[in-house]
This record gives structure tokens, C-alpha cells and sequence, in this order.
């Protein structure tokens, strides 16, 4: 996979709440006090199947190297819980509020998605580049190396409609000879009506 192996810019990965809320969904599910580096750890470890090829262990420790005084160990994610947003999480320590979603690279040439679960959260999609080069990236002039190459996503998909409970097959036949009785009852009562 691409992760941190490659050469161009800070690698960034994306940890979007967009759609099913994956953000919100790991706040939940106990993450909220969490600083976003031990996010990224505990989801690498909590997956199934493993995403150790997308959020590399090149790239963790690449995070890991950052300054403690880094966003990335100070910002915690209940902080950044906010409905449709995405943050880009760089191997610089920055964190930075951006307008990129996996739904939008999901399918496209040169990427692929995994669904994998996370322990205690439940589905989240993984977006990523399969070749070398990013999936998007962007440049700033305030920091000494500008370029930001996102070469992956996590997001999770939209929740589907609560499934309609199935009648067992007694309350089928019970709910059947209700409505028979009723409609029997119905009948009579107009029969009578109409003598």
C-alpha cells in the first residue's frame, strides 16, 4: 500500500465523519478522550480485516516522531466531533479542518476501498490510492514543507433503514385469523344492517 513509503509531501491521512458518521460513532464508542495519534493506533490494532497496509506502521511511527507539543497528541477526538466535517491528520503533527470525503474517491481509478470493522464501532470504509500517487493534495505557504499528500480515508458508510421486524410464524397466523375474524364480523354486522 502507499501510507507513508512515499516520497512526496507530508502524508496525510483523512479521518472524515461524513455519511454514517465514523467520527461520532468512535466518540460513542468510548474514543472521545482519545488524542487523535492513539486513534489512529487503536483503529490499526481494532480492525478486522486489518488496514496495517493503509494506516502503515511506517506511518504511525512517522506520526509518532512529532513534537508531543504536536495537534496530533494534544487534540483529543470529542473535539472534533462535528456532524459532515473531515480532518486531515499529517506526518508533520498538524491537524487541519478539509473538504475531503471518501465518498468522493470512493471508486475511482487508482483507488480502492476496504470495509472493515471496527471493534466496538461497527463498519468503516478505508479509501485509498493504489498507485504512487495521492488520492488529492494541497499546498500551503506557512509551513516549511507545503505539500500534503492524502493518500488515504476512513469514513463510514450511510446507515441503512432499521430493518422491519419479521412476525414469527405464529404471530403470522394469529395476525391472519384476526384479520379473517374481523372481516367475517364486518360482513355479518353490514348483512344484518342491510335485512
Amino acid at each position: 500500500m502507499w501510507g507513508a513509503n512515499a516520497s512526496s509531501g507530508t502524508q496525510t491521512f483523512i479521518l472524515s465523519n461524513e455519511a454514517g458518521g465514523l467520527i461520532t460513532q468512535l466518540v460513542n464508542a468510548g474514543y472521545g478522550p482519545v488524542d487523535l495519534y492513539q486513534v489512529l493506533v487503536d483503529i490499526q490494532v481494532e480492525t478486522n480485516p486489518s488496514v496495517a497496509g493503509i494506516i502503515t506502521p511506517a506511518f504511525l511511527q512517522a506520526l509518532q516522531a512529532a513534537p508531543p507539543s504536536s495537534q496530533i497528541f494534544t487534540t483529543t477526538l470529542s473535539s472534533l466531533n462535528v456532524p459532515g466535517a473531515a480532518y486531515a491528520i499529517s506526518t508533520d503533527g498538524t491537524i487541519q479542518s478539509v473538504s475531503i470525503f471518501g465518498s468522493t474517491y470512493n471508486g475511482q481509478a487508482g483507488t480502492a476501498t476496504l470495509s472493515s470493522n471496527i471493534s466496538g464501532v461497527g463498519l468503516a470504509y478505508f479509501t485509498y490510492t493504489t498507485t504512487s500517487s495521492p488520492l488529492t493534495s494541497w499546498t500551503t505557504v506557512i509551513l516549511t514543507d507545503p505539500t500534503y499528500s492524502v493518500f488515504g480515508i476512513a469514513w463510514a458508510p450511510s446507515q441503512p433503514p432499521a430493518p422491519v421486524p419479521a412476525l414469527s410464524p405464529l404471530a403470522a397466523i394469529l395476525l391472519g385469523i384476526g384479520l379473517c375474524a374481523a372481516a367475517i364480523y364486518l360482513m355479518r354486522k353490514r348483512t344484518a344492517v342491510s335485512l
